[in-house]
């Protein structure tokens, strides 16, 4: 159904930024126009490539549109996605109730599937060590009702503690916060106080539930995030009020809703499976008008690969959700996310077997030299894409090395 645009824009534009293109589409809502086009991802400055793609979109449009002629920008994002998949969560710390130091140590004690037991098993690194927790008296009980007093003096040494030592990104839970939130707002004052710096997530705000583990870890990969996407999203934010003040611009959730950008600041975590969960719906919508109401979607990237299911014509939504080894306690689209390959690191894990994880742009600037591609068992190079390159971002520069992890793998596979 085409709009009346007179009192607005008359072109939305949608963008899906993921590790290796930033795919964009605008839709013309007075003629119906539809126009796809893609740009490269700039890993490094996200929101370069989200304003260079607008850019092309409106070049492309070919009818002197410019920014006057947006009516909105949706945005579904795999910034914190593809963090976590790399495991690029920087050295967080974490505050909780005093005797609840370990609770990320003992977790939940499953074995992950493939493994058989426990005895091949490598417990994987706790996202945040032991050496980085911190505790603070104080208790409440599970009706909210104070069973001891929250202890002032150890939180002001906490904080001066973690400011000393340099850690910036801090995520609080306290035992029954879902109930009674006080003694972590009374952290949250110290803390600012204390260390101004830091970036705080409160359990009591991010997850207000019971199940310690769960509560603490969503807290935790909020805090994690929080920093990046908060760039990110405050850097595009500049770009479109330079070009247009007051654009609308939206942010995809992982539960196929959306936040306006000021909003996603407060609930980065809401954002972790941003683009997965817009095509999710998208290939709905699609299998829908096709008849099709029972469909297994697969949406495939450079980076990673996103996979869900979709019933009666609406994809499923979980609350038990993981991106890659972190779970994370939110409503969203059931999808399942792996590493696609694209600039991957190869590694051998703890237990002896290949490991890859993504890291987008690594190996566009980091190619192995022609003797090791050559040392490679025939048909692998070609495989593994380290020859026959269509397009890589940069010519690697002289002093190029391969990175040990990759040297492992190219071994293993002499």
């Amino acid at each position: 159904m085409l709009l009346d645009t007179t009192a607005m824009g008359r072109i939305r534009i949608g963008i899906d930024t993921g590790g290796t293109f930033t795919d964009v589409v605008a839709f013309d809502q007075t003629t119906g126009r539809l126009l796809a086009t893609k740009t490269a991802s700039t890993p490094a400055a996200p929101a370069t490539a989200f304003v260079a793609g607008i850019g092309k979109m409106l070049g492309l449009l070919g009818d002197g549109s410019g920014y006057a002629e947006v009516d909105a920008v949706s945005h579904g994002t795999t910034v914190a996605t593809n963090q976590l998949l790399e495991d690029d969560i920087g050295e967080l710390g974490f505050i909780t109730t005093e005797g609840f130091e370990f609770v990320l140590e003992i977790a939940r004690q499953a074995v992950p599937d493939g493994y058989g037991n426990s005895y091949f098993w490598v417990k994987p690194p706790r996202i945040v060590p032991v050496h980085r927790v911190a505790t603070v008296s104080g208790r409440y009980d599970h009706s909210g009702a104070e069973v001891a007093p929250f202890g002032a003096d150890q939180a002001v040494a906490v904080a001066r503690s973690f400011r000393r030592r340099g850690i910036d990104t801090i995520g609080v839970c306290f035992l029954h916060s879902y109930a009674n939130p006080g003694h972590e707002l009374h952290m949250r004052e110290v803390l600012a106080r204390e260390h101004p710096d830091a970036v705080v997530s409160l359990s009591s705000e991010v997850l207000p539930e019971y199940r310690e583990y769960e509560r603490s870890m969503t807290t935790l990969v909020d805090a994690a995030v929080k920093p990046r996407i908060a760039n990110y999203v405050a850097g595009i934010r500049s770009r479109l009020d330079a070009a247009r003040p007051g654009l609308p611009f939206y942010v995809m959730k992982s539960n196929g809703g959306v936040l306006s950008a000021t909003e996603v600041v407060h609930q980065p975590i809401t954002t972790v499976l941003s683009g997965p969960a817009a095509g999710a719906l998208g290939a709905a919508l699609v299998a829908s008008v096709a008849g099709h109401d029972s469909v297994l979607t697969l949406d495939g990237g450079g980076t990673s690969t996103d996979v869900s299911v979709i019933v009666g014509g609406q994809p499923s939504v979980t609350t038990e959700g993981q991106v890659g080894r972190f779970p994370t306690r939110i409503p969203m689209i059931d999808v399942v996310t792996v590493g696609a390959g694209g600039g991957s690191i190869a590694a051998v894990s703890p237990e002896g077997t290949l490991k890859v994880k993504s890291k987008p742009g690594t190996l566009r600037f980091g190619l192995p030299t022609p003797a090791a591609v050559s040392s490679i068992r025939p048909g692998w190079a070609a495989r593994l894409g380290l020859v026959g390159s269509s397009r890589p971002s940069e010519p690697p520069s002289s002093s190029t090395t391969t990175s040990p992890s990759l040297s492992m793998m190219l071994t293993w596979m002499k």
